[in-house]
């Protein structure tokens, strides 16, 4: 293999991608109903299935980097967070073990198992299982959150250097549509702006009305936890945001902004008849912000050549069934 290979990642920053370079699509349909260019980043097919694979990748690869393969890595942050590192682990040669509900789906547990880690059913909820999970960890155990660390918003700024790959150096999107739950995928966005020179870019935070812990905390002008979560968006089901989050906002424009869980199932449903796949409700809060046209409120200034992107960011909480219960 000659030295071209390494070409797609020259003018990242260093880390190993593990992650896959993910199309830009445009949608003739959104851009029409909107007048202006909507753009679909599709982290659907990262090989673990979401936007996950950016940060977590990053983190597990700098891990194993530091310290070697005589380690295990130990996870209990949500389904896209654990597949992401059962995937890494493999790609690695390093064990795993990853510590989910007890309730969690068998196509969820088959896949961590395919992947060969070490799988733990406990408790009834992922803050139990995160518990246990962090109990876990020993001498050589690496704990792998799923949003708050900076190697963590490193991987995810890859994101933001594809986009001035695939848009061009000179034409930076007039805004990005980012679904935020604990603020990993956030802070990577904002970032990887701050690196490419876009400063200016701003950031639509997309949460669900029930957990907006990002959206309460900049109101409050302080961390805010949430008492409870109640949404069906389960990749944004977070209590409290990263502090790098509320601190990146002050410095970059972002406009926080939540929407129902009607909405994103809606914009789910609508996804999957224009694109012919499916993504879970995390992505669909996004999206609703076009179907619903909503996005013309927030940035009522967009001119016709404008372009947005949407970062679809994919996820394994969605099947066929709950799409149906979507429909109706």
């Amino acid at each position: 293999m000659d030295d071209s290979s390494d070409d797609d990642t020259q003018g990242y920053p260093h880390f190993e991608t593990l992650h896959v370079q993910t199309p830009l699509i445009h949608s003739p349909k959104l851009s029409i109903k909107l007048d202006c260019n909507i753009y679909h980043k599709i982290e659907s097919i990262q090989p673990s299935g979401s936007v996950k694979m950016r940060g977590i990748g990053n983190f597990c690869y700098k891990a194993v980097e530091s310290r070697g393969t005589d380690i295990h890595f130990i996870c209990g942050s949500g389904v896209n967070t654990v597949l992401a590192v059962a995937y890494c682990a493999r790609q690695l040669n390093v064990d795993a073990i990853l510590v989910m509900p007890k309730e969690t789906p068998a196509p969820i547990c088959d896949a961590v198992r395919l992947e060969g880690s070490q799988l733990i059913l406990y408790g009834e909820n992922w803050d139990v299982a995160e518990s246990h999970a962090r109990k876990l960890v020993k001498r050589n155990g690496v704990y792998v959150p799923s949003a708050d660390h900076q190697h963590i918003w490193e991987g995810h700024a890859s994101i933001i250097h594809e986009l001035r790959e695939q848009l061009g150096d000179d034409n930076p999107p007039a805004a990005i549509v980012c679904p935020v739950g604990g603020g990993g995928l956030l802070n990577g966005v904002i970032t990887g702006l701050q690196d490419v020179g876009w400063k200016q870019v701003p950031v639509i935070a997309v949460e669900t009305h029930g957990s907006n812990a990002f959206q309460a905390s900049v109101v409050a002008g302080k961390l805010v936890t949430l008492s409870n979560i109640s949404t069906i968006a389960s990749g944004l089901a977070s209590t409290s945001i990263s502090a790098k989050s509320l601190e990146l906002s002050l410095v970059h424009p972002v406009v926080p902004f939540a929407v129902s869980d009607a909405m994103a199932a809606d914009a789910v449903r609508l996804f999957a008849e224009d694109n012919k796949f499916i993504v879970e409700a995390a992505s669909g809060a996004g999206l609703s912000l076009c179907y619903t046209q909503v996005i013309r409120d927030i940035l009522p200034s967009l001119e016709q050549e404008a372009d947005v992107v949407v970062l679809v960011t994919g996820g394994s909480d969605i099947s066929l069934t709950q799409l149906d219960e979507y429909r109706k």
